[in-house]
């Protein structure tokens, strides 16, 4: 009999993240980038209470945090080679911004397709984030953890006591983190393929 594999350190945080997602639970946690909330894409009232906690409009559209190319083509299938270039060779996190397909329109909540009809995706790298959108079986809405116009925490010490209070669950791993103050590049491509950067 082999040898059972030691489970990473985040392992079970990340298990009580999916599982709170799962219950429709909005969520406060490490990403790939700064500390964020979180919520099942899929689940309307989940995201609207993002835009509650944060204080922001739904017109500011939410981004979307996915796991694997081939979530990310399912949402925006018409990338062009560029984008996918961009997401392989690029050193930090990249955000993409791009038209999304019809399943998008239909599936996701409202505050992530925007009116243009475009929808910012993220692809993570990070085996934590990764596991936990795995595991809830959707995308990630997702955006930095502070209320609108106060200053993005790249530290759990600089969460806003209004935030943590008012979040469901907030996850345990990173808290000891060194500060990331590392926001993703942003990048959006028009229906031409046409690339503006919107945050390098």
């Amino acid at each position: 009999m082999g040898r059972k594999k030691n489970k990473p350190e985040w392992q079970d945080d990340a298990l009580t993240m999916v599982r709170a997602l799962k219950a429709g639970e909005v969520v406060v946690h490490s990403t790939d980038t700064v500390w964020g909330i979180g919520a099942n894409a899929n689940n309307a009232e989940s995201v609207k209470r993002i835009f509650d906690i944060k204080e922001r409009p739904l017109e500011s559209t939410l981004l979307m945090l996915v796991d694997s190319p081939g979530m990310l083509e399912k949402y925006l299938p018409k990338l062009p080679d560029s984008a996918w270039d961009l997401i392989e060779v690029s050193d930090r996190p990249v955000t993409i911004i791009a038209p999304c397909s019809d399943k998008a329109k239909a599936d996701l909540a409202p505050g992530l397709v925007a009116k243009d009809g475009t929808l910012a995706v993220r692809l993570v790298h990070d085996d934590y984030v990764a596991f936990i959108i795995r595991g809830l079986g959707a995308p990630l809405a997702s955006t930095s953890a502070n209320r609108s116009g106060k200053p993005t925490p790249d530290s759990f010490g600089q969460l806003q006591r209004e935030i943590l209070d008012r979040a469901d669950a907030i996850a345990n791993y990173r808290r000891n983190a060194k500060p990331n103050a590392r926001a993703s590049m942003m990048v959006k491509f028009d229906e031409h393929n046409r690339i503006t950067v919107i945050r390098s």
